[in-house]
This record gives structure tokens, C-alpha cells and sequence, in this order.
């Protein structure tokens, strides 16, 4: 997975449901190097080390060889500096399991 920007600039730009000043937005860049499709069933957001979110049955689907992106935003109170991870989980195409710890990326300060 490659991030884009990171470190990502502050923004106030509004995001749907979040009514707190502070906001970031960034790419997320997902690889699929091998030769097997793979399928994306679950996401966990993190945000200065605790969970934020879960989302399950997300049904992303990147054939072998191919690239999807996705947008990711994060809001907070809080101006100062974050840090946040995306882990995803699902299977293959012959339905094995595996789990992808993302890269560390940094929400910078106003």
C-alpha cells in the first residue's frame, strides 16, 4: 500500500458527517503484486493507536495484477499532530484468510 500525501497537510475542509474543524485527507494506494485476486472484506481505522473504526463486508475486489485507491479522511478536535493506520483483512481467490497491517501515517499539525 502506498499513501499519498504523507505526512498529510492540515485541512479544514468539511467532511460528510463530522461536524469538528480539524480535518486530513489522504490516497490510499492498494497493490495487488501477486497472481491471485484478492478480496477486501474488513477495515479497521486507527488514530493515535486506539481503533476508530470497524467496517466489515466492504466486497473490494483487486484481480491480480491491478490497483485500487481509496480516499481516507479523518477529523478531530485536536489541531496537534495524529498518527493513523488502516489494517485490512479478507481472502483470495481460492477463499484463503490473510491480513494486511498498513503503513504508519502522520496527520500534520495546523
Amino acid at each position: 500500500m502506498t499513501i499519498s500525501p504523507n505526512p498529510v497537510p492540515w485541512s479544514n475542509n468539511p467532511i460528510p458527517g463530522c461536524s469538528l474543524a480539524n480535518s486530513w485527507s489522504y490516497t490510499q494506494i492498494l497493490d495487488n503484486l501477486g497472481s491471485s485476486e484478492l478480496t477486501i472484506g474488513d477495515r479497521t481505522d486507527y488514530m493515535d493507536g486506539a481503533v476508530l473504526s470497524k467496517r466489515s463486508n466492504l466486497g473490494i475486489t483487486i484481480p491480480a495484477g491491478s490497483k485500487t485507491t481509496l480516499t481516507t479522511r479523518f477529523c478531530s478536535a485536536n489541531a496537534g499532530e495524529h498518527h493513523t493506520r488502516t489494517d485490512f483483512e479478507g481472502t483470495d481467490a481460492k477463499n484463503n484468510r490473510f491480513s494486511y497491517r498498513g503503513p504508519d501515517v502522520t496527520l500534520s499539525k495546523k
